[in-house]
């Protein structure tokens, strides 16, 4: 393996200033240079060499409008050059397991699942750093879980397989300022985790969603139905009394910190744990807990 040192430090660079990028040119994407970021991809690690995933490539404009639609809207979606569709794929691997006379329980256990879902993922991670290093934007889209039912129908999906993820690729029309992050300290640990205080980790996300707070609608009616469902989202932590004393104070601001907002309304506390992912897996045949054996 030998080494460029020279051209490892252009790529760590540019590793580093990554972002997620959400507007696109409508400058497609040539097939050689998709093939390659594609191939670094499939060369991902994988837990015992099995590769428990599938990829399907949608360039269609009206399919690419139809997944943005479903995924919440998101606009992006619609104009990126091309949408990745990440499936946990144990299909093909059962289809030969039969045929070889070897027993198959992988859509069965916990262990496969979980694996097969970090093989997946070092997959996408391999293919969006090859394509930020070819100038590429993309863009992470996980609310593919919530519609793993009409993917199915969408891509005529055969049992054993499962959406887990969507890629969006395109070249950035503008990249906006990057993201904060949490701090190298605060990330990395050597060898231990450090006792932390209750301080040290809120100076730590303080100083990363700084200046983050967002505004509660005006309008009296919207208002009620925002901090009404920020409540419903409360409840899952914290008593009736302390969940009317955080309202309150929220009413009283006419904003929520950033936090709030991710826990309460866009992951929502309560919504996160609806059983209706784990049921649609299992409706396709892949059900690693138990209580769905």
């Amino acid at each position: 393996m030998q080494h460029d040192l020279e051209k490892a430090h252009w790529a760590l660079n540019l590793m580093q200033q990554r972002q997620s990028v959400r507007s696109f040119t409508d400058q497609p994407i040539p097939e050689d240079t998709l093939h390659e970021i594609l191939l670094a991809g499939i060369n991902a690690a994988t837990g015992g060499n099995l590769q428990p995933y599938s990829i399907i490539v949608e360039k269609d404009r009206q399919h690419c409008r139809e997944l943005a639609d479903l995924c919440g809207g998101q606009e992006f979606m619609a104009q990126a050059a091309v949408n990745l569709l990440f499936l946990m794929d144990w299909h093909k691997l059962a289809v030969y397991s039969r045929a070889m006379d070897a027993p198959f329980t992988a859509n069965k256990s916990i262990d496969h699942f979980l694996i097969a879902l970090e093989d997946l993922v070092c997959a996408a991670q391999s293919i969006e750093t090859a394509a930020w290093l070819h100038g590429i934007g993309s863009c992470y889209v996980g609310t593919v879980l919530d519609v793993i039912p009409q993917c199915v129908e969408l891509y005529h999906l055969p049992k054993l397989t499962a959406p887990m993820l969507i890629l969006s690729l395109g070249y950035p029309k503008g990249l906006t300022a990057r993201r904060k992050k949490l701090g190298f300290e605060h990330v990395v640990f050597e060898g231990t985790y450090p006792a932390l205080s209750q301080e040290q980790i809120c100076q730590a996300y303080d100083q990363k969603y700084a200046g983050m707070r967002t505004t509660l609608p005006q309008d009296a009616e919207r208002r009620q139905a925002w901090l009404a469902d920020f409540k419903r989202a409360l409840l899952t932590t914290y008593n009736e009394a302390k969940s009317e004393q955080v309202i309150k104070a929220a009413d009283e601001k006419g904003s929520i910190s950033e936090i709030q907002r991710r826990f309460g309304l866009h992951y929502h506390a309560e919504d996160m744990l609806d059983p209706r992912i784990i049921q649609s897996l299992a409706n396709q045949g892949i059900y690693p807990f138990t209580s769905w054996v």
